[in-house]
Parts: structure tokens; sequence; C-alpha cells
């Protein structure tokens, strides 16, 4: 298998203040914007050419030029709006025993490997599930005997007993296509397939993420920064020697770090970004490129997005700041959240994160693209300003 169709269209509701109506495929996570990373994965299972289905193709240009020497990326201009018309966009390419991939789907490339093998095995059209409790944000797979697929509902309006969440990653058939352009939505094509063809599932237990709501970058952030195992620190960085590093974190070129500042990893750092004295950079966050962190500021495994600014003596937890935001001087996000309580439950590496821990994630504080907190700002929890 040698090609991947990546699905990047649309700009997700749930995610729309912070992308600033971008698609969400391009916010960034540690450093890369969520397409970056689905390529880079599939550079790892030797794929050697990527196409991605956008309704605003323009936006992907720089990807292209990015990756264009090491694989062979297109764009393909989605028609309609949907899953079943992005999937349709590209009829032609999907029946042809490629990998389907989800543009807001973050999964270790070992993922990507399992669906393809799985392929080969059964020589049957697979899907990627995940154990999920709460199907209701996803699709819902429910399995029969020799893990067959025997009902797929796109958007459930309740839990469903034994089921699956659809993990956005698939390889399918001519027929599947069929279905879909004989029926108006997915779940009905799909449950009109499995009546009459096998469709096999690759059950996945690693870490998953679906890019849908803002926590939903906290929690890539914890899974992927859990990986580091080292300090990568460029040699174009400036970092104080009074400054204190602790446990793993990658910071690029061109970083200032000032005196007596503190970073305590895992974390990352970005491009051109500032963090000026005195301040606490915690775990499991991420400075993007060119941000600004002022004096005697603390932050504790948050996303801070492209050019956003954090002003001075501001304390920033759980949280996800926009690309170019302003948060003035003192502002204090997710106020009502235990902080003890958190750091005491990530003092250990675990594989995965507790339902108790991912509900605390959905009660931090969401700050939108170029939007300004005032100074003094106390943010209680679940707020978006």
């Amino acid at each position: 298998m040698e090609r991947a169709i990546v699905l990047v269209g649309g700009v997700g509701s749930g995610v729309k203040a912070i992308s600033g109506g971008r698609p969400k495929a391009l916010l960034n996570v540690v450093g890369k914007s969520v397409i970056e990373r689905i390529i880079e994965n599939l550079l790892l299972c030797g794929l050697k050419e990527v196409v991605l289905v956008s309704d605003q193709p323009p936006l992907f240009e720089d990807v292209t030029l990015k990756y264009g020497d090491v694989v062979d990326v297109q764009i393909v201009k989605q028609v309609g709006s949907g899953i079943r018309d992005a999937i349709l966009s590209a009829r032609d390419m999907v029946g042809k025993a490629s990998l389907l991939i989800y543009g807001d789907t973050l999964v270790p490339y070992e993922a990507y490997r399992m669906v393809i093998n799985a392929y080969i095995t059964y020589g049957k059209p697979v899907i990627l599930v995940v154990p999920e409790e709460d199907v209701k944000l996803y699709g819902a797979v429910s399995l029969g005997d020799g893990n067959r697929v025997v009902d797929f509902i796109e958007k459930p309006s309740t839990d469903i007993v034994g089921a699956y969440a659809y993990g956005g990653i698939a390889v399918l058939d001519n027929e599947v296509v069929e279905a879909l352009e004989g029926f108006a939505n997915v779940d009905e094509a799909i449950k009109n397939y499995v009546s009459r063809k096998v469709l096999k599932a690759a059950i996945w237990s690693g870490w998953w993420v679906d890019i849908g709501f803002p926590w939903d970058l906290l929690k890539a952030n914890y899974y992927i920064l859990n990986e580091l195992d080292e300090v990568k620190i460029s040699s174009k960085a400036s970092i104080s020697p009074n400054a204190i590093v602790k446990g793993p974190l990658i910071i690029e070129e061109d970083v200032v770090v000032d005196h007596y500042t503190v970073l305590e990893g895992p974390l990352f750092i970005g491009r051109g970004a500032e963090v000026n004295a005195h301040s606490l950079i915690g775990k499991y966050s991420s400075l993007e490129e060119s941000t600004y962190v002022d004096t005697y500021s603390e932050i504790f495994w948050s996303s801070v997005q492209p050019k956003a600014v954090i002003g001075r003596s501001s304390y920033i937890y759980l949280s996800v700041v926009g690309s170019e935001a302003e948060v003035e001087g003192g502002v204090i996000t997710s106020a009502d959240i235990r902080k003890d309580l958190i750091r005491k439950s990530v003092s250990t590496k675990s594989l995965t994160l507790s339902k108790s821990l991912i509900n605390t994630l959905k009660f931090g504080s969401f700050i939108g693209s170029k939007s300004r907190v005032k100074a003094g700002t106390v943010m209680r929890t679940n707020t978006l300003s």
C-alpha cells in the first residue's frame, strides 16, 4: 500500500474559536500541525503518496512545499460538506486500496501499520476501532464474531452498550464507495454494505485523540510529550545559566529563556519563543512558535498557540490559548480547579488518561484566537474568552 487519503476539510465548530476559523488539521500540537504529524506517521509506514481532501486547498499549500521532496503530496478540492462528500470527492482513489484517514485524528504510527496489516491479512476492507466510553462524540461501531462490523452509527444520540468508537482510519474498496454514492449519509451506506459484505475491525488499545474540542489539545500534549525521554536544546537557543531545566523537553532555535526561569518537563518551547525572568513552565505545556511569556508567570499543562502573548504575573493552568491572543498581566485561568490534585495525578507517567482526569480537562479555560483577556481577570472553569 503506497497511498493515503487524508480528509482535512471543515473548521470544526468545537475548536473554531481557538483555530480562528482555520481547519483544525492546521492546529499546532507540540511544534507541528496535526496534518504534519499525520504525514510524518505515514512516512514511517513507508507510504509514498498523500492526498489531502480540503474545501480550502490554498491553506495547505505550505504543507505540500514542506514535504514535497520526500513524499508526493496532492490536494483534491472537496465538493460538498461532511464526511460522505469528502470521501466521494476522492472516490477514484479511495476504492483502490488506499489508507483513508480523518485529518483531526492523532495516533502513533503503529495504529496505521495495524490497519494496513489487517487489510493484508483479511483481504477485506478494514476500519480502526477504539475502546471508548463515550461513543456519542465519535462514530459508534458494533462488532460480531471475528471482529466483523455489524453496525455503524456516525453520530449516535445515546450510548450504545458494547460499541467501539470509530478511530478515523480505514481501508475501503469500490463497493463501499458505491454504497456511499447510493445513500444520503454514511450510516445508511455502511449499514447497507455490512448487510451484504464483510467489513473487518482492527482494535487499537493505545493512545488516540480526536481533535474535536480545545481540551483535546491538552490530551494530545500529554501523550506526545510523555514520549520524550531526553533534553533537546537547539544550539541556536539562548538559555540563561541561571535557568533551571528539569526533565525531558524540546527547545527550538531562537528561543530565549531569561534568568531564574524554571522549566519542568516534559514540555516544548517552539522557535522564536521568549520566556522572561522568574517564570515557571510546567509539565505537559507547549509554547508554540513566537509565543511570549512575561516575567513572574506560571504555565502548567497548557497549549499556547503561535504568536500568543502571556502577560506578567499570569497563571495559566489547563488552558488553551489561541494564536495571536493577548493575555494581559495578572490573569488566572481555571481558577476553580485544585492544582495540587492535578499535579499529583500526573506525577508519574500513565499510558492512558483516566476518565476523571479527562473530565477535569474539559473544565479548563480556553482563550480564542486573536482575543484579549483584560489584566487581572480570573477565569473560572469551562470558560471561553
